[in-house]
């Protein structure tokens, strides 16, 4: 893999030690093959953002992908834990350089660029954007993203399950949780995955902007499992008209993802609102987002 001087080399130190090779490529090979300046692979780290987040501070050339057969320390939004200590699934975060500008919707947009990826190497399966920042199949969790400012660098995190069985999930996600696997009746290669879903992000260009581009939008509903559905939100909702405040089981239903990122909404009375942050549940269930 590329050192800050660009020479591929492996490396045991400060760090994680690195593999030499990972399904079936050597490093080098994957420095070559993947849209990315620095590229790493480990067997086991806390959090793939975690690490990216070192190489940032180390000056490291980007962007950079830093890939895990194991979390021991995964996590999702609002610091909940994600199961992923398991070579089964694919772990792994892209960092780049963004300075100050704004990444409006970058979770969303990252979503579409791995729902596409995963679509490619999967022909007929369908993954559904949910907002904020989930990927469903089937109303079950395939995946997530995790996007986090370091400096003037965005770390977007992604976790897929890509080959788990029913008995591979703990109890607890057994009636939320899927896989491509177990959805697509097959397994699928770590490998072909991490490929299409970065060739996919190299698509897209998730460079800096405000506003989320008009056909992403218009994908984003067309995959929103959400539009017209009734939920409860506890977060930060404002009023075109009015300045953000925070809710907690508010009824509303949803409407479509708008350019901010944010999540239109209306409550009971018609009144049209942006949902900013926070979670959500569907209007007499316990699942939430």
């Amino acid at each position: 893999m590329r050192d800050g001087n660009g020479e591929v080399r492996g490396q045991v130190g400060a760090g994680p030690a690195l593999l030499i090779a990972w399904e079936g490529r050597s490093a080098e090979e994957w420095a070559a093959r993947l849209p990315a300046e620095t590229v790493e692979f480990h067997r086991t780290v806390s959090s793939t953002n975690d690490r990216a987040s070192v190489l940032v501070g180390q000056g490291r050339r980007m962007p950079a992908v830093v890939v895990a057969d194991r979390q021991s320390a995964g996590r999702g939004r609002r610091g909940r834990g994600w199961v992923s200590d398991s070579p089964l699934g694919l772990w792994f975060t892209v960092a780049w350089e963004v300075g100050e500008g704004v990444v409006g919707g970058l979770p969303l947009r990252v979503g579409l660029g791995v729902a596409g990826g995963v679509e490619s190497v999967v022909p007929g399966l369908r993954v559904e954007v949910k907002w904020p920042n989930d990927l469903l199949v089937g109303g079950r969790k395939l995946g997530g993203i995790l996007c986090e400012r370091c400096g003037g660098h965005v770390l977007a995190g992604v976790g897929l399950n890509l080959n788990q069985e029913p008995a591979d999930f703990p109890a607890a996600l057994a009636d939320t949780a899927t896989s491509v696997r177990l959805a697509a009746g097959q397994g699928v290669p770590r490998a072909r995955v991490l490929a299409a879903v970065l060739d996919a992000l190299t698509a897209i260009g998730l460079r800096p902007q405000p506003e989320i581009p008009a056909c992403e939008l218009a994908e984003l509903e067309a995959r929103s499992p959400l539009a017209g559905r009734g939920l409860r939100i506890d977060g930060i909702v404002r009023h075109s008209s009015g300045r953000p405040r925070a809710v907690e089981g508010l009824p509303v239903t949803a409407g479509p993802v708008l350019a901010d990122g944010s999540l239109e909404v209306r409550n009971d009375a018609g009144t049209r609102l942006r949902f900013i942050a926070g979670t959500i549940r569907r209007q007499g269930g316990n699942s939430g987002s």
